[in-house]
């Protein structure tokens, strides 16, 4: 794991249903960036710019990344 140095914010996140700003972008060994739930402590993959949703991932929330 490595962060990318990107931001995410989100409305509603979808494991705890808060809205979360300023979440830290990881990559993982795959290329698959996500952020952690600061609620619930859970994964959830970054939908931005060249992501991909994949089916297993239930835990639909949409990622907006902040620009600063």
């Amino acid at each position: 794991m490595r962060k990318t140095g990107r931001k995410w914010k989100t409305e509603k996140c979808a494991r705890c249903g808060n809205t979360h700003n300023g979440y830290s972008g990881k990559m993982d060994n795959t290329k698959i960036e996500y952020v952690i739930c600061g609620e619930t402590n859970k994964r959830m993959n970054v939908l931005g710019k060249d992501q991909v949703d994949f089916p297993e991932n239930s835990w639909y929330t949409e990622w907006v990344e902040e620009k600063h």
